[in-house]
């Protein structure tokens, strides 16, 4: 059963993906920043009420804390928007765009791939393996999903750009799993996706070219990419202080 509910949120993901961009071009809206938007936000929508209805997967977006803390700094957080809107001024238009998108694609991505597919696959095979196998197969496999979805760049991309953004992909994936099991929400693996499109958008245009010039300089960025983050995946695994298990395991005990 958790593997057919990975299937459907996967199946789900695909389908509002490849029907979005027809249906929004014969409404009338080009290909560019605001279809994506748009589609992102469809997709999210999407999967919310898949998950709503069938997938029944709890999923924290934000730390219980949120409010108190938000009230605590939110005089520097307000600080820091204004500094942010004066820094980018002269482009605030690229800013802001590239802020909406990178936002957006990373609540759908995360709230899919970490929320439900790697969370479905933790609960089932912390029932077959000890807590440090099942973890480590979980996240390699909602990893692999993860990238796997990123093979639909190749309807608009060169082969060899989108066989190194899988490499890259699968590194990444795993460094937002090990967040996600670390914190026990959302907002830490939304933040560091967040940020990393954020720059790739930013520095590029939003859609300009890729900065990447060829082959061997994409792939050579790919591995020093995910060397990056597997290690620093490894590194919270070897803490043990996952507050997702902890989470889970209350539940499953309220459940019973």
């Amino acid at each position: 059963m958790p593997f057919i509910k990975v299937a459907i949120t996967v199946a789900c993901y695909l389908i509002t993906l490849f029907l979005m961009p027809p249906l929004t071009a014969v409404l009338g809206m080009q290909a560019g920043p605001v279809q994506v938007i748009v589609t992102e936000s469809l997709m999210l929508l999407a999967v919310l009420i898949l998950n709503r209805l069938y997938i029944k997967q709890h999923i924290r977006l934000l730390p219980t804390n949120t409010m108190s803390e938000l009230r605590k700094n939110g005089v520097p957080l307000g600080l820091t928007i204004i500094v942010l809107l004066i820094f980018f001024r002269n482009h605030l238009n690229q800013f802001l765009i590239s802020l909406l998108l990178s936002l957006i694609i990373a609540i759908t991505e995360e709230y899919t791939f970490r929320g439900i597919i790697f969370t479905t696959l933790l609960s089932r095979c912390l029932k077959q393996f000890t807590t440090m196998r099942a973890t480590i197969a979980a996240m390699i496999a909602a990893a692999l999903i993860f990238a796997a979805m990123h093979l639909t760049n190749l309807l608009s991309q060169p082969v060899w750009s989108v066989l190194c953004q899988v490499l890259y992909v699968i590194g990444l994936g795993l460094l937002l799993a090990a967040i996600y099991l670390i914190t026990g929400n959302l907002l830490g693996a939304i933040g560091v996706h967040w940020l990393i499109d954020f720059s790739s958008f930013y520095s590029q245009g939003v859609t300009a070219p890729s900065v990447i010039n060829g082959p061997v300089e994409a792939l050579l960025k790919g591995l020093f990419l995910d060397a990056l983050f597997i290690g620093i995946a490894t590194f919270i695994l070897i803490s043990k202080r996952w507050k997702l298990l902890h989470l889970l395991d209350n539940e499953n005990k309220i459940g019973r």
